[in-house]
């Protein structure tokens, strides 16, 4: 159960690109008792996850491209930008930059 003070934001295009993967990702790690598109229900329902529109973030994408230490994360960079919050991410590069915040899953257990 995720913490009540914890806001999740994702840009809207990463629901796509998780059912375009999830099929490969379950086979990997046999989990069929729950599924993972089932984790991203709950995420949603529960409004744990709320989805940042791309139309939201496009006048950050340029200076996100610009600071983000990998181009495939831009898009994170720019959610970030617009919401004035951190990323979490587990991806060490990511914080090869001073704009935005990263936090490891340590970090927030740290903190909550």
């Amino acid at each position: 159960m995720l913490n009540d003070e914890l806001n999740l934001f994702t840009p809207e295009y990463i629901i796509d690109e998780f059912f375009e993967h999830i099929s490969g990702i379950e086979n990997k790690i046999h989990s069929r008792k729950y599924p993972l598109v089932n984790v991203l229900e709950e995420l949603l329902t529960e409004s744990k996850l709320s989805i940042v529109p791309l139309d939201d973030i496009r006048p950050y994408i340029a200076e996100a491209r610009k600071i983000s230490p990998d181009l495939d994360d831009a898009l994170y960079f720019a959610a970030a930008l617009k919401l004035k919050c951190g990323i979490w991410s587990n991806d060490k590069k990511l914080k090869n930059q001073k704009y935005v915040d990263v936090y490891t899953t340590y970090d927030l257990i740290k903190m909550l």
